[in-house]
C-alpha cells in the first residue's frame, strides 16, 4: 500500500513538472530577464568593428576575417576571479587584420572597445605577438554568442587582454 501511495505521488509530481511552462513542458512565454534584454542586439552590433587610425575610419567585417590566414592558439583563459578555461581558439592574427586594413607599424597601443562599455588597451609589443588573434572559433565551434562573433585572444597573457564583444579598435600613435 505504501509503495502504491509513493508511486502515485511521484507520478503526480512528474505530471505537474511536465505541464508547467519552462520546466520541460510547453513553451514558456515568460518575459526576458534584464540580463537578456541587455544582450538584445549585441551579436548583430559586433559583426562589424570600427577601426580608427589617425582620424581615418574603416570597417572590419567579422565574417571576412575567415579569408585571412588562420592561426590556432592553445591557451588557458585566466580570469581575474581566478577561474580558468583551457581551450583552442582559431582566427587571424590581430597583426594580419590590421595589415589588411593598411595600419602602419609601429604604433603605441590599441584601444579596444566592447559593446558593454569595457575598454581594453593592448600595447604594440602584445598586439604583434603570434598568439594574439581575433578568434571566431573556440574548440572547433563558433565563439559563444555572448562573447560576440569574435573575441581578442592573447594566449600568452591573462584574461585582462581577452576582450569580447568588440565594436571598435582605435590605433594610438
Amino acid at each position: 500500500m505504501r509503495r502504491l501511495l509513493l508511486a502515485g505521488i511521484a507520478l503526480t509530481l512528474l505530471a505537474a513538472t511536465l505541464a508547467a511552462p519552462g520546466c520541460g513542458g510547453g513553451a514558456s512565454k515568460a518575459p526576458l530577464l534584464e540580463s537578456e534584454k541587455k544582450l538584445a542586439g549585441m551579436y548583430e552590433a559586433c559583426k562589424t568593428i570600427e577601426l580608427t587610425d589617425s582620424g581615418t575610419k574603416k570597417t572590419i567585417e567579422t565574417a571576412a576575417l575567415r579569408d585571412l590566414p588562420q592561426v590556432k592558439v592553445d591557451a588557458v583563459l585566466k580570469r581575474s576571479n581566478g577561474m580558468t578555461k583551457p581551450g583552442t581558439w582559431t582566427g587571424p592574427s590581430l597583426a594580419s587584420v590590421l595589415d589588411s586594413k593598411g595600419v602602419a607599424q609601429p604604433y603605441k597601443e590599441l584601444k579596444l572597445e566592447a559593446w558593454d562599455g569595457y575598454v581594453g588597451r593592448v600595447g604594440y609589443d602584445i598586439a604583434v605577438l603570434p598568439d594574439t588573434i581575433l578568434a571566431d572559433t573556440q574548440d572547433g565551434k563558433p565563439v559563444p554568442k555572448e562573447d560576440g562573433p569574435v573575441r581578442l585572444v592573447v594566449g600568452s597573457q591573462d584574461g585582462f587582454y581577452w576582450v569580447r564583444m568588440i565594436t571598435g579598435i582605435e590605433v594610438i600613435r
